[in-house]
């Protein structure tokens, strides 16, 4: 039965299909397909790089040790300590060497500085030249001190010299004192008159001589010049 109703459309046909109904099929399978795309894309990105705030993935490198050392890094043999223990053994014992060295030399420097000291003490330079003794029995130029033993042995000497005659030349002697205390003289020139002679004779054999001191290794030897009163 036929309708008169114009807004009625008339019934399709079972499997008849528009063009409208491919197109709004199509459409909704690409939306489809490209939120999957959309969806794997954004899933893939968090797993590379951190989003602000989210979760990030953390990635550490390790390297196996495969065996091989480089040279420049082998390890340091046991051995070097010993050997630098030993050098240092070795730069003490010079150190002690050349400590001992110098200790040594100092002390036999000082040695032979007190053994001169001691031989000038006890053998004094003999003297080349005349110790002069007036007619009054003063001493003259270069005459030793008296605290010494030439000194001593010089006053004995001329302590009982006095004469008024005034020879032509002075009266001149070696005198020597050995070291078993006795003692001589050797007369090197006379002064030509007699009285003036027996005056230092005279001198010379009433002299008491002091004995040598202990510890002097040499005699005494003094050159002796007798004077006038107006030499």
């Amino acid at each position: 039965m036929e309708s008169n109703n114009p807004f009625l459309k008339p019934p399709r046909s079972r499997g008849s299909h528009t063009k409208g109904d491919f197109y709004m099929s199509a459409g909704i399978h690409g939306s489809i397909l490209l939120l999957l795309l959309l969806i794997g894309f954004i899933a893939g990105s968090r797993d590379v790089i951190p989003m602000g705030g989210g979760e990030f993935v953390s990635v550490e490198m390790i390297v196996l040790d495969t065996g091989d050392i480089p040279a420049e890094a082998e390890f340091i043999p046991e051995e070097i300590p010993v050997e630098i223990e030993e050098v240092q053994e070795e730069i003490t014992e010079v150190i002690e060497e050349s400590v001992e060295s110098e200790v040594v030399e100092v002390v036999e420097v000082q040695e032979e500085t007190e053994a001169v000291e001691v031989q000038e003490e006890v053998t004094p330079q003999q003297s080349t030249e005349f110790i002069g003794v007036g007619s009054e029995g003063e001493a003259g130029s270069g005459a030793p001190g008296p605290a010494s033993y030439e000194g001593r042995v010089f006053s004995a000497i001329r302590r009982n010299f006095r004469t008024s005659v005034n020879p032509t030349q002075s009266y001149r002697i070696s005198f020597t004192v050995n070291l078993d205390g006795s003692h001589s003289h050797e007369i090197l020139r006379t002064s030509g008159d007699n009285g003036f002679d027996r005056a230092v004779t005279h001198a010379l054999n009433s002299a008491s001589i002091p004995p040598i001191p202990p510890g002097r290794t040499s005699p005494v030897n003094m050159q002796i010049e007798f004077f006038g009163p107006e030499s």
